[in-house]
């Protein structure tokens, strides 16, 4: 068995303290040598695993203050995602295709919780995309709204992470791009499909939908 690290204990401790505490964002840690001395690693260690948490976006370091518990966000993951994709060829695909099981998979639950208010809502998004810039914002709020019917906040913040990094290599690259005519075409069939309740209709308009926008990025 192999023994963990004073590190990999002091990120241990860090997680106990905060779950034991009930620490909810904004709630201060204890002092670095208060709390050093209660988990048994230098206060070097402890600082260490302080910085690992603030660069994951878990805690806010105020210096000369102290570390707090910050709300959690996407943003450090998006950054490693978005970096990694410049070096790995496939990671395109492998988010695209995380995409579309969001997507379809958030479907029939949303199509079940849709109120006509946001069918409404929707199809005046894409009444918006051929006026838009690439019809990108608009499409964005599309999926960013449907994905939203559910109010799962861990939804909504994987989407948006998987769109923002699909969308950063989609304009570094020099791969496909779906005919804005077929990207709104698409999406007016969608909705038909909503208002209708129609779940078949509507997953296969959203599946050719993702199968053109997957061919958007790097090496498509």
């Amino acid at each position: 068995m192999i023994k963990p690290t004073a590190f990999d204990t002091a990120l241990d401790a860090l997680r106990r303290h905060v779950l034991e505490h009930d620490l909810q964002p904004g709630d201060a840690l204890p002092p670095v040598a208060e709390l050093a001395h209660t988990i048994g690693v230098s206060q070097a260690t402890l600082r260490e695993a302080l910085r690992a948490w603030e660069a994951a976006g878990i805690v806010e370091i105020r210096h000369g203050v102290g570390a707090f518990v910050r709300a959690y966000n996407y943003a450090p993951l998006f950054a490693n995602l978005s970096f990694s994709a410049l070096f790995e060829p496939e990671q395109h695909r492998h988010m695209a295709e995380l995409r579309e099981a969001l997507e379809l998979g958030v479907l029939p639950e949303a199509l079940e919780r849709i109120g006509p208010d946001v069918v409404d809502a929707l199809d005046a998004l894409v009444e918006a995309m051929p006026g838009a810039q690439d019809g990108l914002d608009a499409e964005f709020r599309f999926h960013a709204t449907l994905c939203g019917v559910l109010r799962n906040p861990l939804i909504d913040g994987l989407f948006r992470l998987l769109w923002l990094s699909l969308e950063q290599q989609r304009r570094t690259s020099q791969g496909h791009r779906m005919p804005p005519r077929m990207r709104y075409a698409l999406h007016v069939e969608l909705v038909e499909a909503l208002r209708r309740r129609d779940l078949a209709g509507a997953q296969g308009a959203l599946r050719r939908y993702l199968a053109l926008a997957r061919e958007e990025g790097p090496g498509a």
